[in-house]
This record gives structure tokens, C-alpha cells and sequence, in this order.
């Protein structure tokens, strides 16, 4: 049997198992502690039947309610939380405790911005900016990203668009989610106004490392273009592949995003986005960035190329 002493935080297992060491955190089911002889270790919480700790830790309970304070064993399947003052000892069971020391929601994105001009035989002046920002907790994603690109040659504007995504992520398990999302689009060179795309559906997360994941999600929804000469509504499906960050030990970073919207009406059409960035860093959240955003449309409005490639180079800054 498997017994570590001399050390300040205890778990006993349902195999009578015990372990000390220092208690670090409980997330997604698991109950990580550090013990000084095989350092960090993972236990499944539901093979837990006694907890006793030599500090104040925090609890999150299903019910949303917060507890602070030292625990120890209590009743028969309940763990005891003693807070600091008069009040008195709490006892809670197992399964209601969903996490431990869960750390602060913050956002994390990145910031960049990339510029060109040129002078002598042509004058260009243009420029590309984009921001992204996520937050993820156990249950759900809110993310968010924009990208603004403007050029002119001379005196002359040959390019002005703006394109916005807002995205709300519901895990119904460790693998699928269910989501929500907003995109606004305004292109001048393409009479287009304003450009909304409403959908609902699902995904899947093929891979996850770290910070890093490979969804694959579809769903249904609706297009509203608002041109110069009038409004179009059409559905669309809108299969959505993300390929993450994949960083190797030059710290290289490549990431694609690619979306289809199928048109239901008729069903030769389509329209399609992809977004490849590759960048290294640079020190203290810095990023050397480049890529290429591709964007189809089978039926463009008359007098326009189906396909348009934006090019950049740029810096990048990650929070």
C-alpha cells in the first residue's frame, strides 16, 4: 500500500491508498497535488474519500456557492470546510464540490498590425489590422475577433473592408459544444454594407493540448447582405474547420481557420473564408506575423473576381 509522510496535505483513496503532499487544485474531475517523492499527481475525484489540508483552499460547489477555509474528514461520504472567524464548520459532499483553487476568468488574445508604402514610380499606402480575445471556463468559451484592412494607391482608395466575429461556446461534454455566433462584414470595393451571418451548431474537439485545439463544427445559418441596391437574406450551412497553434522548439506558430457557407436556395452557390498565419516570437509577447486571407465567392456581383487574397507581414502582441 502506498503511504507518503511528512508533508502537510493528506487524500486517502477508496483502495485505502494515502498520499502526502501539497493539495494543488481540483478541475475537470481530477485533484492535482504535488508529493515530495513522485512530485505532480492526478487523482480521479470520485476515488477520493477523505481530504484533509493544512492551509485554507477554495471550493466551488454545483450550486455556484463559494467556500474558503481548512478541510478534513467529515461524515461518511462529506468533506468538512473550516472557515477562519466564528463561522461554523461546513460539510459538503463529494460530488457537489466541483473545483478547488480554480483560477481567476481572464481574457488572453492578440494584437496585431502589419503596414506598406511605397514611393517613386507608385504611391502605396496600406495597412492591416486584427485583434483577437478569448475566455474559457469549465462550462463554456466567449471569444471574440476583428480584422480592419484599408490601401490606396495615389489619391486613389483600392481597398477598405472590415470583417467581426463574436462567439459564444457551450460544452455539453469534454469534447462536443454547442455555439453560438454573430459576423459582420463590409467590403466598399464589393457594394457590400454590411454583411451579417447568425448560426447556431455544434463541434467537436478532435485534439487538445495545452492551450491548443483541432474543432470541427457545423450548423445552420442566416446570411442578410445589405447592398447598394437592396437587402438579400439566405441560409446557409457553415462547416467551420480550426486548425490551432502547433508551436515547435523554434517557437514557430501556424494557425488556419477555414469556413464554407453552402447556399440551401440554390445549391450551386457558395461562399468560402480562410485565414493562414505562421509567426514566430520575438520575446516578452511579441510576434513576427505573416499570412494570406483568401476569400470565394462562386457568385460574385457583377463586374467582380470570385476570389480575393490579402497578403501581410506584421507584428503581433499576445495578452
Amino acid at each position: 500500500m502506498l503511504s507518503i509522510v511528512a508533508a502537510d496535505d493528506e487524500v486517502k483513496l477508496k483502495n485505502g491508498d494515502r498520499l502526502s503532499g501539497k493539495v494543488v487544485g481540483l478541475a475537470g474531475g481530477k485533484l492535482n497535488m504535488v508529493t515530495p517523492e513522485t512530485g505532480p499527481v492526478s487523482l480521479d475525484w470520485t476515488q477520493i474519500v477523505s481530504i484533509k489540508t493544512d492551509a485554507p483552499i477554495k471550493l466551488k460547489l454545483a450550486t455556484g456557492e463559494w467556500l474558503e477555509g481548512k478541510v478534513s474528514p467529515g461524515a461518511e461520504g462529506k468533506i468538512k470546510v473550516e472557515s477562519a472567524g466564528t463561522v461554523a464548520p461546513v460539510e459538503v459532499e463529494y460530488p457537489k464540490v466541483m473545483s478547488i483553487n480554480e483560477p481567476p476568468v481572464s481574457w488572453h488574445g492578440k494584437l496585431s498590425a502589419s503596414a506598406k508604402a511605397t514611393d517613386g514610380n507608385t504611391h502605396t499606402q496600406s495597412f492591416l489590422i486584427a485583434g483577437e480575445a478569448s475566455r474559457e471556463t469549465e462550462l463554456d468559451i466567449l471569444s471574440a475577433k476583428a480584422l480592419f484592412r484599408y490601401s490606396k494607391t495615389g489619391a486613389v482608395l483600392t481597398e477598405r473592408n472590415s470583417y467581426g466575429i463574436g462567439k459564444y461556446q457551450y460544452k455539453l461534454t469534454p469534447t462536443f459544444y454547442g455555439y453560438v455566433s454573430e459576423e459582420l462584414l463590409s467590403d466598399t470595393f464589393k457594394d457590400l454594407s454590411l454583411e451579417s451571418i447568425t448560426s447556431v451548431g455544434v463541434g467537436y474537439v478532435f485534439v487538445k493540448t495545452g492551450g491548443d485545439r483541432l474543432l470541427r463544427g457545423s450548423g445552420f445559418g442566416v446570411l442578410r447582405q445589405q447592398l447598394q441596391c437592396g437587402e438579400r437574406r439566405v441560409a446557409h450551412g457553415r462547416p467551420r474547420r480550426h486548425l490551432p497553434a502547433r508551436r515547435s522548439a523554434a517557437r514557430i506558430e501556424f494557425k488556419d481557420n477555414f469556413t464554407i457557407y453552402p447556399n440551401f436556395k440554390h445549391s450551386q452557390d457558395f461562399q468560402l473564408r480562410n485565414e493562414a498565419t505562421l509567426g514566430t516570437a520575438l520575446g516578452s509577447g511579441w510576434d513576427l506575423l505573416g499570412g494570406v486571407i483568401t476569400e470565394y465567392d462562386k457568385t460574385p456581383s457583377p463586374g467582380l473576381r470570385s476570389t480575393d487574397d490579402t497578403y501581410f507581414v506584421g507584428l503581433g502582441y499576445t495578452f
